[in-house]
């Protein structure tokens, strides 16, 4: 029974997987029926019975297959013979042990793929055209590929370097060429100049036994003078070609002699890595280098293009939504993979697989960090482009010593000093200590109350930060970032404020701020401000600070305020006295905040759900709120919000929108929001 379900398996019969696509069916079909129509002539005469039995199951599975619920039934067909099988007298069954270590293996090799929701593995090693991602390089290479059989051009070559996906991007162009291309592919070409010519014949469909080169030759002629004839193409792809011995480049070069007056019987396609230029380099082989009249060398991928080829792999995988690697640890894979294929799949497998074990869907630069490691020993090899840094290396580390240098002997020294009694060591304004009964200078009698209450010492207990004492200094410091700089540094202290670690945000770019929301579970509130308004709202923020002599907007996060000092976060850490930074902020803030409860974006008014019940439970229990609560927004609650907007000087318009709820969040113990004012 069992060898009858082999006989009847069409997928078998056609050569492909059971999970082959509609185009994969194809492709087989008509690569089976032209080796039986190059072999029918000739196999008719002798066993023309079992030639047309073999066309017509051929015939059969191909319908079969290309019907939906003819293919269901005959996948259920299969699955009950055997079953069947397996309770068949003389059948070797299972023992529980075996059972459950095959079990075991079948988890294994799925492991994390059920609990991301994934259809396949993403980053499998196995190159499945389906997963092609057309980065601009690959796109430049299929078009050459293109062109160049379009043309009928004789020699085409394609190199890259180990992993970089070559024979991806070979087997994707593969699948979308039309019929009248016949194929050879070669994938093992460790071989003489027999071995080659048996091996492209066999892969036509001719016979491929005889131990004659001429015989064979003379066979590959006539077949390929018999398809000009029907209009057809025929092309010889050899994979991995700068293993080929300088004797078999050699037979290459004179199988490309087959043609006729006016054109080329024969293409072929050399791809391997960049040792094949320094094969076609020798003096024996110039005359084949002279025939490359197409040639391309496929780059690793970029960081964006990186980004965009975990991305698309996730997606194809349908995994889009349902895990998500964070940009930092895609910078990370980058890092490790230089933007290798082959090294993007095994490092970002391996990730999936920790955050398995971990319970997240979330990919952090820490468990990237944590897969190189595993994976260390698979370190990518120096690639041609990666290789160019390390000639400059030094000049980097020379300029970096230069600019250590002016900033150490010429900008003023904003470090604090190691004593805590001079902790401000070089104030840009003299400070003095208030003393009861004593008048203020009068150098300080002019200044705002903040600008006074500066003068006390400072009581935070904080390790290291920088002392920046006026407005000067602080304009100096400012004025080295750029306006990006300057806003990524401060976005990366209001997000440790939200407990997000240093690790993850260290590759934050200036880009990935849109997406705070999807990596963080975040969203970016813009207000116009005053120091009350910053303490009313209580949670740290990023100031806008427009610096003198049209040196630009820079941005600064005020993290805590206490005393009339601030404490300040940019590329360091820094105590500022709120009156130093206060002639340079534009009076725009931008907070962000969590939405802890996913409240619906408008809720107002006549809105109806448990939304406008747990807002009325909770502005009872700040004393706002009073009567029966009810799943309805409606004058009661509408007055109850105004009030708590009026409390806290908030526009009074009765809508509980993003400041009213960055208020309310905050007032709620409940809610872990952090504190820019702390008692």
């Amino acid at each position: 029974m069992i060898s009858d379900v082999q006989q009847r398996d069409y997928y078998r019969i056609l050569g492909i997987r059971p999970d082959a696509t509609q185009t994969e069916v194809n492709h087989a079909y008509q690569r089976m029926v032209g080796r039986f129509d190059l072999s029918l002539s000739r196999q008719l005469a002798v066993n023309p019975p079992t030639l047309k039995n073999k066309i017509a199951l051929l015939q059969q599975a191909y319908d079969t297959l290309s019907d939906r619920e003819k293919r269901e039934a005959h996948d259920r067909l299969i699955q009950d013979r055997k079953v069947a099988a397996s309770f068949a007298p003389g059948a070797v069954h299972e023992t529980p042990a075996q059972a459950a270590q095959a079990a075991g293996r079948k988890k294994s090799h799925n492991v994390y793929r059920d609990y991301f929701g994934f259809s396949e593995k993403p980053f499998d090693l196995t190159p499945d055209p389906k997963y092609l991602y057309l980065s601009p390089k690959h796109k430049e290479v299929l078009a050459h590929l293109v062109y160049g059989l379009q043309e009928n051009n004789g020699f085409l070559k394609i190199i890259g370097e180990v992993g970089t996906g070559k024979t991806m991007i070979c087997r994707s162009f593969l699948r979308e060429l039309n019929t009248d291309f016949n194929i050879a592919y070669v994938l093992n070409p460790c071989v003489n100049e027999l071995e080659l010519l048996q091996t492209i014949n066999s892969e036509l469909g001719l016979p491929a036994t005889d131990k004659s080169k001429k015989v064979l030759i003379d066979t590959l002629n006539r077949f390929l003078l018999e398809e000009r004839k029907k209009g057809n193409r025929v092309v010889v792809i050899i994979d991995e070609a700068q293993d080929l011995g300088c004797e078999v480049l050699e037979q290459l070069r004179l199988l490309s002699n087959l043609e006729t007056e006016t054109e080329k019987l024969i293409q072929i396609v050399l791809i391997g890595q960049p040792e094949l230029d320094q094969l076609l380099a020798k003096p024996e082989l110039r005359q084949l280098e002279q025939r490359i009249t197409i040639q391309w060398e496929l780059l690793p991928l970029n960081q964006e293009e990186t980004r965009g080829y975990i991305q698309h792999r996730l997606n194809v995988a349908l995994g889009k939504g349902k895990v998500r690697f964070l940009p930092s640890a895609m910078d990370q894979v980058f890092k490790f993979s230089q933007g290798i294929p082959r090294m993007i799949n095994v490092v970002a497998d391996r990730a999936l697989l920790i955050a398995y074990t971990n319970n997240t869907r979330r990919i952090s630069a820490r468990i990237v960090r944590q897969a190189i490691q595993d994976v260390g020993r698979t370190t990518p090899l120096p690639t041609h482009s990666s290789l160019g840094w390390k000639g400059w290396v030094l000049g980097v580390f020379a300029l970096g010593f230069a600019l250590l240098a002016a900033w150490k002997f010429a900008l003023p020294d904003f470090k604090a000093s190691a004593d805590p009694e001079t902790a401000l060591a070089v104030p840009a304004v003299p400070v003095v200590p208030a003393v009861p009964g004593k008048p203020v200078p009068p150098s300080l009698a002019d200044e705002s109350p903040v600008r006074a209450e500066a003068a006390r010492p400072l009581e935070w207990s904080m390790a290291g930060p920088l002392v920046i004492s006026g407005t000067d200094p602080l304009v100096t410091y400012l004025s080295s970032l750029s306006l990006s700089g300057s806003r990524v540094e401060a976005m990366k202290w209001v997000l440790e404020s939200w407990g997000i670690e240093r690790q993850e945000t260290r590759a934050l770019e200036e880009s990935d701020l849109e997406h705070l929301g999807d990596d963080f579970n975040l969203v970016t509130y813009e207000l116009n401000a005053d120091w009350k308004k910053l303490t009313t709202l209580n949670q740290p923020a990023i100031l806008e600070l427009v610096l003198p002599n049209a040196q630009g907007t820079k941005f600064i996060a005020l993290m805590e305020m206490k005393d009339g000092r601030g404490l300040f976060g940019s590329v360091d850490s820094i105590e500022i006295p709120l009156s130093a930074v206060d002639p340079l902020w534009s009076r725009k803030a931008h907070v962000l905040w969590r939405d802890f409860e996913g409240l619906p974006e408008k809720l107002e008014k006549d809105f109806r759900g448990k939304e406008a019940i747990w807002l009325q439970k909770n502005l009872r229990l700040l004393g706002f709120f009073s009567g029966d609560e009810a799943p309805l927004y409606g004058g009661k609650t509408e007055e109850a919000v105004r009030k708590f907007q009026r409390r806290y000087g908030i526009r009074d318009d009765g809508r509980f929108e993003s400041e009213s709820r960055i208020m309310l969040y905050n007032l709620l113990s409940i809610y872990p929001t952090p504190h820019l004012v702390t008692e």
